[in-house]
C-alpha cells in the first residue's frame, strides 16, 4: 500500500529539512485479537506534523507521517468487541495507545501515561492497524471529509475548556489555522459575547469572519497589543486561546489578557523556547490564570457528537492525493492554508 513516510530526517539546529515521500510499504496486519484494520478515508495535516520535516520531532527513519484520520472497518480481531464495532463501521480515532494500567492512567491523567504506544503506524496511508481501544465509532451518517478532524477538534474542545470561556466573555484567538477557526466556533457555542481572532494571513482572517469571528486582526504589524486591547476599552481579553505555535504570539497572549483572564496554551512551540513572564505583574498584580494543555483523550466522545453542529467543511482548503504529500507539506509550512486533507482512496 501507500503511505507518506519521513524518509530523510531534519535538523533543528542546522535549520535544514528532512524529506517525506509517498513510499510503498507492507499492508498492515492485526497484531493482537483486540486490533482493528481500517480503510482510510481521510488523513489530515497537523499543524504538529511538519515538525518531523524541519527536526524539532526526531523519529527513527522511515516514520510514518499523520496522525488525524477517517475511514472504515475492514477486519476486526476475534476480541475486539467491547466497542461493538462491525465491518463498514465509520470510524476515527487516538492516535496514541494508553497503557491503562500505570498510576497516572488510574487518576485520569491517561495523556501522561508511562508506556504509550504511539506511531506504529501512519495514517496518511491507505490502510491503518490500531487497537480497538483507540477506534472510535462514527454517527452512520457521518462526513468522513469533516470527520477527518476529529483529533483536532478534540483539542478544540479541551482548549475551550481549559480556558473556562462563559456566557458575555470577549475571547482572543491567537491563531487561525485548522484548531484556531474551531475555536472561534466552539467559543461562539460556549456564549462568548465577541470573539476576536489574531491571524497575519488575510484569507484565513477572512475564513475567520466567515466562520463567526467579531474581528480579524492583522499581527503582522507591530501595534497588535494596542489593537487588541482598544477592541476590550483597554480592559484586555477575558480568555486568550494561543492556538498559533508562535513564541511572538505567545508572549502577546499575556500582554492583552484582562485581569483574572485564562490563557490557554496548547500548541508545540521550540522545545528551547523560554517565555520570559513578570510574575508580579501578570499572576500576582493582575490574577492571570495560565493554563498549560496535552493531549485531550477525553474529548474524543463529545467531539464526535459536536461534529454535526461544526462548520469544518470551508476549515478545509485543499486536498491531495497521497502522490502529491511533498506538495501538501510545502503548502502547509507556507501557513497560508488553514488546513490541508489528504484523500487515502486516491494514491
Amino acid at each position: 500500500m501507500k503511505a507518506v513516510m519521513l524518509v530523510k530526517p531534519g535538523d533543528y539546529i542546522a535549520g535544514t529539512l528532512g524529506e517525506i515521500d509517498c513510499c510503498d510499504v507492507p499492508m498492515p496486519e492485526l497484531r493482537t485479537d483486540e486490533d482493528v484494520l481500517i480503510k482510510i478515508a481521510y488523513s489530515s495535516i497537523c499543524g504538529s506534523d511538519p515538525h518531523m520535516l524541519d527536526g524539532l520531532l526526531s523519529p527513527k527513519i522511515p516514520a510514518g507521517c499523520g496522525h488525524e484520520m477517517s475511514g472504515t472497518v475492514v477486519e476486526l480481531g476475534k476480541n475486539a468487541t467491547k466497542k461493538r464495532l462491525k465491518i463498514g463501521d465509520k470510524v476515527t480515532g487516538n492516535f496514541v495507545r494508553f497503557c491503562g494500567a500505570c498510576d497516572e492512567c488510574r487518576s485520569k491523567r491517561e495523556q501522561f501515561c508511562t508506556t504509550p504506544v504511539t506511531g506504529i503506524l501512519p495514517a496518511q496511508a491507505e490502510y491503518i492497524v490500531w487497537n480497538e481501544a483507540q477506534v472510535y465509532r462514527l454517527q452512520d451518517d457521518a462526513d468522513l471529509l469533516a470527520a477527518a478532524l476529529t483529533e483536532p477538534l478534540t483539542i478544540a474542545l479541551r482548549a475551550v475548556e481549559k480556558g473556562q470561556v462563559k456566557p458575555g466573555d470577549h475571547v482572543a484567538v491567537s491563531g487561525a489555522g485548522g484548531i484556531g477557526l474551531m475555536l472561534v466556533q466552539l467559543a461562539k457555542m460556549a456564549g462568548a459575547a465577541k470573539v476576536t481572532a489574531l491571524e497575519p494571513v488575510g484569507q484565513k482572517r477572512e475564513l475567520a469572519q466567515e466562520l463567526g469571528a467579531d474581528h480579524a486582526l492583522d499581527t503582522s504589524g507591530s501595534d497588535i497589543t494596542e489593537q487588541a486591547l482598544a477592541l476590550t476599552n483597554g480592559r484586555g481579553f477575558e480568555v486568550v486561546l494561543e492556538a498559533s505555535g508562535k513564541p511572538a504570539a505567545a508572549e502577546t497572549a499575556l500582554r492583552i489578557a484582562g485581569k483574572n483572564a485564562h490563557v490557554v496554551y496548547f500548541s508545540m512551540y521550540p522545545a528551547a523556547y523560554e517565555m520570559p513572564l513578570n510574575l508580579y505583574q501578570y499572576c500576582y498584580r493582575n490574577e492571570i490564570n495560565i493554563h498549560g494543555m496535552f493531549l485531550a483523550s477525553y474529548s474524543f466522545v463529545p467531539a464526535i457528537n459536536m461534529l454535526p453542529r461544526m462548520n469544518l467543511r470551508p476549515i478545509i482548503q485543499k486536498i491531495y492525493p497521497l502522490r502529491d504529500c511533498k506538495q501538501a507539506y510545502n503548502d502547509q509550512m507556507s501557513g497560508q492554508y488553514a488546513k490541508l486533507v489528504f484523500d487515502c482512496t486516491a494514491t
